[in-house]
C-alpha cells in the first residue's frame, strides 16, 4: 500500500525520505514488509508527506496493523499555540526551530526581559514541531500570577512530567517512559528548584533522545552544556522628533503593527504624517518591547496618538502598564537588573546612558579605560538586555543605545545632571511612582 501511494504521488524512495524525514532504509523495509511493528508516528509522517487524506490515510494507518507501536505523540495533548504569531520574529523563529531540530543541542534556554516575547516564540516553535514534525512535546505550563508556584502546589518536575505521560512519579519510571521517543520537554525556569534541576540533568543523562526548552528571565551564564538563546527587543527605526521620516517609519513592521491598532480607533487620521510620526516615536521610546507596545495601544482608547507620544516622552514607564493594571513587571525586572550590575558595569552605564548610537570602539573612548574592561562592561549590559542594537549597514561595526526605559529610570533616580558615585550600592526605586501627564 505504501509503495502504491508513493508511485501514485510520483516520488522515489529518496524523495519521500527527504520530505517525510523518515530514512530510506525504513521506507524500503516497510515496502518489503520487513518491519513487523511499524511505529504509528512513522506511518503518519509518511502519510503527511504523501498528502494522504480521508479514506486513503485511514487505510494506510490501518495497514500498520493493531501491533503498530504508539508513541508519546499519539497520547500527549498538543502544546499550547500562541493566540497570534510572534511579531516580526521570523528570523528568531527559524533559528530556534533549527536549533531544536539539531541533534547536538539538547538543553536550550530562551532568555530575555519580561514581555519581550519569549512565551509567544516558544509556543509558536513547539506547536509547529508538534504539528509538522510529529515531535512529542511535554509542555509544563506555568500558573499565571503565582510567582514560584507549581500550579498552586509544591509538586516537583518529575511528578508533573509523570502526570503528563501516565507513569509513577520517580526519575527511573519517567526516564523509562521517555527513553523510546524523541521528546521535547518545555519548562519555565522560575518553576524549578535545585532538586528539579538535578532531576532534569539525570533525565537528560538517561534519555539520549530527550531535549529540553527552558524559558528564563535569568541572564546569568547557564550551566554547563546549556545553549543560551537570547531574545532582544524588536528592531525599531531611530526617531528624531524634529525630523521624522514618515515613509521610512512605515517600512518598519513594528510601526505598521501599531498603526493597525491605531486605525481601529482613528481610521481617518492613521495615514497622516503627524500620526505616523507620533506612533513611530512611541515605538522608539518603548524600545520595541512587544508587551510595552501592547500596553501603549490600550491607552489609545482615551488618548490620541500625539497625546500618547507626549506621555511616552514624559514617562515611558507610564505606558508600559495598561490603564486597567497596576503591576509593572518589566520595570521591576529592569530595576533588579540594574541593581545586579558590578561597579564597573554601573559606571559604564552612567557614561553611556545619554550617548547617541555607539560602537564598542566608541565605548572604549567614552569609558576612558582598557579595551578589555570596556568590552566586558558592554557585553554585560547587552546580555542583561539594558542596551539594544541599532540596525546598521552590512559589514559595519554594530551600534548600540541604552534602552529609553532604562535611561528614564536612571534620570528619575538621580536627575539629569547627577550620577551616583562609582561603586556605591544603588536602590533602584525611581519608577515606583509614575508621574502624572503634564501639558
Amino acid at each position: 500500500m505504501l509503495r502504491t501511494a508513493r508511485k501514485r504521488a510520483g516520488m522515489t524512495q529518496g524523495q519521500l525520505a527527504e520530505i517525510s524525514t523518515v530514512s530510506i532504509r525504513a521506507i524500503r523495509d516497510l515496502e518489503l514488509d520487513r518491519t513487523g511493528s511499524p511505529r504509528l508516528q512513522t506511518v503518519r509522517l509518511l502519510a503527511d508527506a504523501l498528502r494522504l487524506n480521508g479514506a486513503r490515510r485511514a487505510e494506510l494507518e490501518a495497514a500498520a496493523g493493531p501491533t503498530a507501536v504508539r508513541s508519546l505523540h499519539d497520547d500527549l495533548p498538543a502544546p499550547p499555540a500562541p493566540l497570534s504569531p510572534p511579531l516580526a520574529r521570523e528570523e528568531e523563529t527559524s533559528s530556534l526551530f533549527g536549533l531544536l531540530r539539531s541533534t547536538g543541542h539538547r538543553l536550550v534556554r530562551v532568555v530575555g526581559a519580561p514581555g519581550v516575547g519569549k512565551t509567544t516564540l516558544v509556543q509558536s516553535v513547539t506547536s509547529e514541531l508538534h504539528r509538522t514534525r510529529l515531535v512529542p512535546v511535554i509542555s509544563l505550563e506555568r500558573a499565571e500570577g503565582v510567582p514560584g508556584s507549581l500550579h498552586g502546589s509544591a509538586r516537583g518536575l518529575v511528578s508533573r512530567v509523570a502526570d503528563m505521560i501516565g507513569c509513577a512519579a520517580t526519575v527511573d519510571e519517567v526516564a523509562g517512559r521517555l527513553a523510546a521517543d524523541d521528546v521535547l520537554l518545555v519548562v519555565d525556569d522560575r518553576d524549578l528548584d535545585d532538586r528539579d534541576h538535578r532531576d532534569l540533568r539525570v533525565l537528560l543523562r538517561l534519555c539520549g533522545n530527550l531535549r529540553v526548552l527552558m524559558e528564563s528571565r535569568d541572564v546569568a551564564p547557564g550551566r554547563a552544556g546549556e545553549i543560551t538563546f537570547t531574545l532582544f527587543p524588536l528592531d525599531v527605526p531611530e526617531w528624531d522628533p524634529r525630523a521624522c521620516d514618515a515613509a521610512a517609519a512605515v517600512d518598519s513592521p513594528v510601526t505598521r503593527y501599531m498603526l493597525s491598532r491605531c486605525a481601529l480607533l482613528y481610521p481617518a487620521e492613521v495615514s497622516s504624517p503627524q500620526t505616523v510620526a507620533a506612533i513611530a516615536g512611541v515605538c522608539w521610546l518603548l524600545d520595541g518591547i512587544p508587551s510595552a507596545l501592547e500596553s501603549a495601544a490600550s491607552w489609545l482608547l482615551i488618548y490620541e496618538p500625539t497625546e500618547l507620544l507626549r506621555m511616552a516622552q514624559a514617562s515611558p514607564a507610564r505606558l508600559v502598564t495598561a490603564p486597567s493594571r497596576t503591576d509593572v513587571p518589566l520595570v521591576v525586572w529592569m530595576r533588579d537588573a540594574l541593581a545586579s550590575l558590578a561597579p564597573l558595569q554601573l559606571d559604564a552605564l552612567r557614561r553611556l546612558v545619554d550617548s547617541r548610537p555607539w560602537t564598542v570602539s566608541d565605548a572604549v573612548t567614552l569609558l576612558a579605560g582598557s579595551v578589555t574592561d570596556a568590552e566586558s562592561a558592554v557585553h554585560a549590559l547587552r546580555a542583561r538586555g539594558l542596551v539594544r542594537r541599532v540596525p546598521s549597514s552590512h559589514g559595519s561595526a554594530q551600534r548600540f543605545v541604552v534602552l529609553n526605559l532604562v535611561r528614564h529610570l536612571v534620570h528619575s533616580e538621580f536627575g539629569t545632571s547627577s550620577s551616583p558615585p562609582c561603586g556605591v550600592p544603588v536602590a533602584w526605586t525611581g519608577l515606583r511612582d509614575v508621574q502624572p501627564l503634564t501639558s
